[in-house]
């Protein structure tokens, strides 16, 4: 993993994922007969494919869905998995799909200038819509336990109040649209109102969605497997990629050698350990997520209507979703209650942070007005680790990597996959297919360019280490 001393970031590569994390609330629900747990869709491992995805989450996932079932699909497409099925950040995340309507304007701008800022968030909002539509096209809302409606943003101090709204007014004087998207709530007692939130001091109310990701991915990868041909091997870490003769990649993994014609990166925190040149440039982040049984006055007809972004400052915040079948929250977050150390760099999912758990466990009874006593069995279920991956600007790197032929990267997404994925492996299989980057809507900042892989000001980890609130790192 990455190194860190003396106040001073030395990145290395962070390895491969641990063969015994811990297993999320996501996770332990997927435990059936009907589950693809130790899926192999052949035995034996192919020895070739026209294009091999390596990395089974949302990214991976989706890349798979939309080359199969677009025009002129590859003849055979191989996903290979260092764990189980979805068993990385996906697999472990808050269930969010958020898009940031305005938040992040301002500190986009400092970093790419207004039109890549304005066409980062717009991407946001496209993903949102392009979820909602695959979801509905595959009858996939009750399979994933969809919902789409709205959130907040709580803003719990005067700084983040300042902070929320200058990128607010910067947004809409730069031509932003909030009209019918955003709405500002200024006064703070009608936000501790609204929001159901103790010492709300402003809030910001946008459109979101939750759903179980596990699902949703696994629902994909098996009608691409049931339905499109897509071989999947999990338990298959992928050690090194080369090239091979005839402007292929050799693939070598525990289980014998894959040859293929385009390779596809869907990594995300690992991904430096393939591709050394991301070191610095993606870095592993350790976060800590529960499920939490909810109180009655929080249950029934009293369930909360938004989801929530409860923030502290520029960067401090816990991010929630109330699950709509079942009632049971999904909060995360509390970075801020342990030293930066402990989490830039760490790939360990097979454990806890207790400080972290405790924090967890007593969030909702801290922000919701009216949580009340929690009786025996309501409160913390369960809560567990994953490990998303950084870069130095918060977003990701996605498409045709340079001066690698028939090789392409969606990773880097900075604990934001949710809200961005879908549209960039939508992008990615538009570029396999051989249409332009143009094509795909996506942002120009996204692009792994030489320019953009030379030593950044800053690496991640000093990032985090020497500034911690440089550009903020959004959920």
């Amino acid at each position: 993993m990455s190194t860190i001393a003396n106040g001073a970031a030395n990145p290395t590569a962070p390895g491969y994922p641990r063969p015994d994390p811990c297993i999320s609330f996501w996770l332990q629900g997927t435990r059936g007969s009907q589950s693809l747990l130790g899926h192999r869709t052949t035995e034996d491992l192919p020895a070739s494919a026209e294009v091999a995805i390596i990395g089974s989450g949302i990214s991976g996932a989706a890349t798979a869905y939309f080359l199969l079932t677009g025009p002129n699909p590859p003849k055979s497409v191989v996903m290979l998995e260092a764990r189980e099925l979805c068993y990385g950040a996906t697999g472990r995340n808050g269930g969010h799909c958020r898009p940031d309507c305005y938040r992040g304007y301002t500190g986009y701008k400092a970093h790419f200038g207004k039109d890549q800022a304005m066409k980062i968030l717009q991407n946001e909002m496209d993903t949102l819509n392009l979820v909602t539509e695959i979801i509905d096209k595959e009858g996939l809302r009750d399979v994933c336990d969809f919902w789409r409606g709205l959130s907040f943003d709580v803003a719990m101090d005067q700084e983040c109040k300042d902070f929320f709204y200058n990128s607010y007014k910067e947004f809409i004087a730069d031509g932003g649209k909030v009209e019918g998207i955003v709405e500002w709530i200024e006064d703070a007692a009608e936000a501790e109102k609204r929001t159901r939130s103790k010492g709300a001091v402003a809030a910001a109310e946008f459109p979101a969605a939750s759903l179980w990701p596990y699902k949703l991915v696994t629902a994909l990868i098996k009608l691409c497997i049931d339905k499109h041909g897509l071989n999947v091997q999990t338990n298959t870490p992928v050690r090194s990629v080369s090239e091979a003769e005839g402007d292929a990649w050799l693939l070598k993994t525990d289980r014998g050698d894959l040859k293929a014609d385009k390779v596809v990166y869907a990594t995300n925190a690992f991904t430096a350990t393939l591709l050394p040149e991301f070191i610095g440039r993606i870095a592993p982040y350790r976060g800590q997520c529960s499920a939490v049984v909810p109180t009655k006055p929080f249950s029934g007809s009293k369930m909360l209507t938004h989801t929530y972004s409860h923030r502290y400052g520029v960067n401090d915040f816990d991010y929630m979703i109330q699950r709509p079948k079942d009632g049971v929250i999904i909060i995360g977050g509390g970075r801020w209650k342990v030293p930066v150390d402990q989490l830039i760099g760490n790939t360990d999912d097979t454990s806890k942070i207790p400080v972290l758990t405790e924090h967890l466990k007593g969030s909702m009874a801290s922000y919701m007005t009216g949580w009340g006593e929690e009786k025996v069995g309501e409160g913390l279920l369960v809560d567990w680790t994953g490990i998303m991956g950084y870069t130095p600007e918060a977003v990701p790197y996605v498409g045709a990597l340079h001066g690698k032929r028939n090789a392409y990267i969606s990773a880097g997404h900075s604990g934001h996959g949710m809200a961005r994925t879908f549209t960039c492996s939508r992008g990615i299989a538009m570029l396999i297919r051989g249409e332009s980057w143009a094509a795909t809507g996506l942002p120009e900042c996204f692009e792994p360019t030489p320019e953009r892989l030379a030593r950044p000001k800053e690496t991640v980890e000093e990032t985090w280490v020497n500034t911690r609130e440089g550009q903020p790192m959004m959920h």
